[in-house]
């Protein structure tokens, strides 16, 4: 796995929900392949996109998990 994004969820993050769409401070936006919900509320809180053999997947401090993503 290699790093392709490390940057700031542009807003207000409040977990995995289903169908939201997810915007980095870097302009990228970015969707779960499959729901989810996990609720944990933070501003701005730093997000990373890895590259795992042709899958993305999402980093966010403070969640336990990380989530399979594409491009929104």
């Amino acid at each position: 796995m290699h790093l392709v994004y490390d940057s700031l969820i542009s807003d207000d993050f409040e977990g995995w929900h289903g169908d939201k769409k997810y915007e980095l401070e870097n302009g990228t936006k970015w969707e779960l392949i499959s729901y989810r919900y996990s609720y944990h509320y933070s501003y701005r809180p730093r997000a990373r996109i890895w590259d795992d053999r042709g899958q993305y997947i999402l980093e966010v401090d403070g969640m336990n998990e990380k989530v399979p993503v594409r491009r929104a």
